[in-house]
């Protein structure tokens, strides 16, 4: 979502998706803090940065995105999550982190199927 919705506002001006993930992140940091202190409300600021650059990062390669671009990269992250949820639920363990540059080749792949 912070990926998805970080480009869809750099591009189209549309923070739909980052503000459904800005009311999600605000519910986990509460009880996050319950468990762990009030520390875990400073971990805005790393996702704030992140998302910021991405978006500014999004001018500057809008001709690159195209909406197939975007669905490809929708599609990887849904499955990334995906990966997440299985890593909470049973034992066995998905690096997720190993499979980012995914991403990339979902855009790669946009270009490639035309």
């Amino acid at each position: 979502m912070a990926i998805v919705g970080a480009i869809q506002d750099g591009i189209f001006g549309d923070y739909s998706t980052l503000a459904v993930k800005a009311i999600l992140d605000f519910i986990i940091i509460l009880i996050m803090a319950s468990f762990m202190g009030k520390g875990c409300i400073f971990s805005a600021v790393p996702v704030a940065l992140l998302q910021g650059f991405i978006t500014i990062l999004a001018k500057s390669i809008q001709p690159f995105m195209t909406e197939q671009a975007l669905h490809n990269i929708s599609f990887v992250g849904s499955m990334l999550i995906f990966c997440v949820g299985i890593n909470l639920i049973w034992e066995k363990t998905i690096k997720v982190a190993n499979m980012l540059p995914s991403i990339i080749i979902a855009v790669l792949f946009a270009f490639i199927a035309i």
